[in-house]
């Protein structure tokens, strides 16, 4: 991660994703803990692969039980787990 100059913005957003991170290792799926999260100006964006529609509902859950979000968007995919 690159860190540039501590703008309040920036520092909210590193705060937020840090948050998002320790919604998504409480679920104590393994999956979820896998999944990137990007935060900009309040967007999040969540990214990875999921091996169901239920854990990637359970991590969508996840961000929106926290303040500060100003938009959730869902990059998430379903894929079979082999």
């Amino acid at each position: 991660m690159r860190i540039a100059a501590a703008s309040p913005i920036a520092t909210a957003d590193r705060s937020l994703a840090s948050q998002i991170a320790a919604q998504l290792a409480e679920t104590n799926r393994a999956s979820l803990r896998r999944l990137s999260v990007d935060v900009r100006d309040g967007a999040v964006t969540l990214r990875g692969h999921v091996g169901s529609f239920y854990e990637k509902q359970v991590a969508l859950q996840a961000c929106r039980l926290l303040a500060g979000i100003v938009r959730l968007i869902d990059a998430v995919e379903v894929a079979a787990v082999n």
